[in-house]
């Protein structure tokens, strides 16, 4: 059996589902773009026109729910299999978008570059417990304009892992689609092998943007998987209680579920969440909060009674720097993720409020989210019950390390964290040279640098993506991109 983490009986799931269900039906969403109303209109929905919103009957939700997969597989730039996101199985992957990093070298938190990110990316390659990647900031050395999709391109000339994406502006995914495009056959074959995941924030509460609707339509009607990620602040921008928050999460979820399948039945979407709570004494919005957390675990819940794949943000910190608080937020984050049955957890890496990320923190976090992973494997009966003969002859040895069962099952059974975990004794660490958690953590960066980068794409594909970064526009032609060899860091 595997370990389960149940915060709602069954009958209250369902009723926070009738109750979403009614929110959608009477109070229905906003949505602030004509074009998609009209879209929408001609696809059955019937818009109020002066308040610009969108009900969805109960059997056009049911019927959205019926056609939404139940499972999500993404595969790698040649077209592997890498992960299968469905029932309680668990990935954990880099958080998105942070505006900051901590430089490893000086502790200072600036903005980033291209060679950050390619550093990050061959470090997070390297990591056992990261199922995939994530573009998980931003650098400033490229037009703005184009930075969403300049993070993809790195991903995809730098690295062979899926990644978790999603476009900054309404006209970003059909360049990023036309990116990803370059690794498959056709049309089809980049909706039936995915690459990537985009990231697609509904507004709070109650009402889509033009630029959030543009990519949610844009990613379904090309069959690229959406996570759907409702930015929830309890007490704020939602109600303050766990079951009155989770009716406006899911009914928030559910409006992009019935959108992406009316645009095309089928269309791969995970219930998805960001939720914070609000401090009411300093104005702030933390992520790591104890009832943000319990809303994402009951969320969690929710998807899986829909039977559709989960993710959440957690095993992050809200913290400044690597200090005890962010070690407490972040594992207790990822165990609770794991516990519940979260398929896709973004968070690894990321502190301040998701605002800056660290390489030493990501390292760190690989080693949480190990040991998370090894505490909800299911638990099996292995030779050990009856277990008369393990007793006897731990009596007449005295001892089991040496016994044949020991050296069957001990290496399955005993997780052995790597050098970034402290383990050894107070000689043992002395005579190491007492290195500190940082001393550690960045010799693991350093020996996943040296062990080099991913092999480099065909210098014609290189030049091809390039070209679509740049749209081809006379005046595109000429944006100047960081070249190549300028992406090593020195």
């Amino acid at each position: 059996m595997r370990p389960t983490l149940t915060l709602l009986e069954a009958p209250l799931v369902d009723r926070v589902i009738d109750e979403a269900l009614a929110v959608l039906g009477h109070f229905g969403v906003q949505i602030r773009d004509e074009g998609a109303l009209a879209l929408l209109a001609d696809r059955g929905l019937v818009p109020d026109q002066g308040q610009r919103r969108l009900t969805f009957p109960r059997g056009v939700v049911e019927q959205a729910l019926a056609c939404a997969p139940q499972a999500i597989t993404l595969y790698d730039r040649a077209g592997a299999e890498v992960a299968v996101l469905a029932g309680d199985t668990v990935h954990f992957v880099p958080a998105s978008s942070a505006l900051h990093i901590l430089d490893r070298r000086t502790q200072a938190i600036r903005e980033p570059d291209s060679a950050d990110f390619v550093e990050y990316l061959r470090v997070a390659d390297g990591l056992r417990h990261l199922a995939y990647v994530s573009t998980a900031f931003v650098p400033r050395d490229v037009p703005q304009a184009i930075a969403d999709a300049w993070r993809l391109y790195l991903v995809l000339a730098h690295s062979r892992s899926p990644v978790v994406s999603g476009a900054f502006t309404a006209t970003g995914v059909p360049r990023m689609a036309e990116l990803l495009g370059a690794f498959r056959h056709d049309a089809a074959d980049l909706a039936a092998r995915p690459q990537a995941i985009f990231t697609v924030c509904p507004g709070t509460p109650l009402r889509w943007g033009a630029d959030s609707m543009t990519n949610l339509i844009d990613c379904a009607g090309r069959g690229i998987p959406v996570e759907l990620v409702p930015v929830l602040l309890l007490g704020m921008i939602a109600p303050v209680t766990t079951l009155g928050a989770l009716v406006q999460h899911t009914a928030e979820v559910l409006s992009g579920v019935v959108i992406a399948q009316l645009v095309r039945p089928g269309a791969p979407v995970l219930f998805g969440g960001a939720p914070a709570a609000l401090h009411m004494r300093l104005m702030t919005n933390p992520m790591t909060a104890v009832e943000a957390l319990r809303l994402s675990c009951a969320c969690a819940q929710v998807a899986k009674r829909l039977r559709l794949p989960c993710q959440a943000y957690m095993a992050l910190s809200d913290a400044k720097a690597n200090d005890p608080q962010a070690g407490m937020e972040t594992g207790v984050g990822a165990f609770l993720a794991a516990s519940a049955g979260i398929n896709s957890v973004s968070g690894p890496g990321l502190l301040d409020f998701v605002n800056c990320f660290s390489l030493e923190k990501l390292v760190f976090d690989d080693e949480i989210a190990g040991q998370a992973l090894h505490f909800v494997r299911p638990v099996a009966v292995r030779d050990d019950l009856p277990a008369a003969g393990l007793i006897e002859e731990l009596l007449r040895k005295e001892r089991l390390l040496t016994a044949a069962h020991t050296r069957r099952y001990w290496p399955e059974e005993l997780y052995l964290p790597g050098p970034t975990v402290d383990r050894t004794n107070w000689n043992q660490w002395a005579g190491q040279g007492r290195r500190d958690w940082r001393a550690r953590a960045n010799a693991v960066i350093d020996e996943l640098l040296a062990a080099g980068p991913a092999p480099r794409l065909e210098p014609a594909l290189d030049a091809e993506l390039r070209r679509i970064l740049r749209g081809g526009g006379a005046g595109d032609a000429r944006m100047e991109l960081p070249e190549s060899a300028a992406l090593q860091r020195k």
